[in-house]
């Protein structure tokens, strides 16, 4: 049986995962651990940035996540997920 996921606690001594992806009218992420979520964003994206085009979305969805999880990211390594071919040759 498949249930819905539970969010966990954090474990700042494990590497975090953030995935982030983009449809035609918003942006999301997760931040995960093992690939167990720990906290979501979403946002709707506005008229003039649903027209942006599919990677310039993609990118804007992994540089609204930071904000998000800061506190989190900051003081280590952590691994970057998305699905988007032309943003694998991005260094942070």
């Amino acid at each position: 049986m498949v249930g819905a996921p539970v969010m966990r606690l954090s474990y700042f001594f494990k590497i975090f995962e953030v995935a982030c992806d983009t449809s035609g009218i918003g942006i999301g992420g997760i931040l995960a651990q093992k690939g167990h979520p720990i906290a979501y964003f979403n946002e709707k994206l506005n008229g003039a940035k649903e027209k942006y085009f599919t990677d310039n979305k993609e990118f804007y969805a992994v540089i609204q996540a930071f904000p998000y999880w800061r506190h989190y990211l900051l003081p280590q390594e952590f691994v970057l997920l998305f699905d988007h071919k032309a943003l694998k040759y991005i260094y942070f």
